[in-house]
């Protein structure tokens, strides 16, 4: 048997992208308590126990995340993707190799139907972005085949392509190195916001 190692590297930006219910009349308490301009985001949204906590039942803001819940690097356009698949480092025992992007396996999804709203029911779209390292290793049987590299991804038109799964033929114990956090500004949607296909 020939067994050989992949080692595979990517760098980009890693986001967490949360979305749940939020009752209308609960959307008045929420902007009377975040009004202070001069208050960063982490602390009168994020770190606010008291408000997840009497408003959403929640012990930490990734756990309002009732209806969505994705995470992976984030590329804003596909033409950003497609750059940065080029940027991708492939390393056969430990000797770096060249890559044809065009030979990977792309797979592209919409974001899941979410169940109908209750009557006053709003979305509500938080997270958190970090700069990111990818990494994958694999131990596979040569040669090494670059069609067996699969990327999936979640397209939310106002985020980007958000990697949800990278493999190879199977082995997908992908890990990150992160760096610090920044956070999304908390957004609240309309129930028909996902169906709007005009934007």
């Amino acid at each position: 048997m020939n067994r050989k190692r992949l080692s595979l590297q990517w760098k980009g930006t890693f986001i967490e992208l949360c979305m749940g219910r939020l009752p209308r009349v609960k959307k008045g308490e929420i902007d009377a308590r975040c009004t202070d301009v001069d208050s960063p985001i982490q602390s009168s949204w994020y770190d606010n126990a008291e408000l997840l906590k009497t408003l959403f039942g929640a012990d930490n803001w990734w756990s309002v995340d009732d209806l969505d819940h994705a995470m992976g690097l984030v590329f804003a356009e596909r033409s950003a993707l497609d750059t940065r698949l080029a940027k991708m480092t492939v390393e056969i025992d430990g000797t770096p190799v060249t890559v044809d992007p065009e030979a990977f396996q792309l797979s592209f999804y919409a974001p899941e139907a979410i169940d109908p709203l209750e009557d006053g029911e709003m979305i509500v779209c938080h997270g958190a972005q970090r700069e990111a390292t990818l990494h994958l290793q694999a131990d596979f049987e040569a040669p090494f085949d670059p069609s067996l590299i699969t990327l999936s991804f979640l397209h939310y038109r106002d985020y980007g392509y958000i990697l949800i799964d990278l493999d190879y033929d199977g082995h997908d114990d992908v890990q990150f190195d992160l760096g610090d956090t920044t956070y999304l500004q908390p957004r609240c949607f309309g129930k028909d916001y996902f169906n709007d296909t005009s934007r």
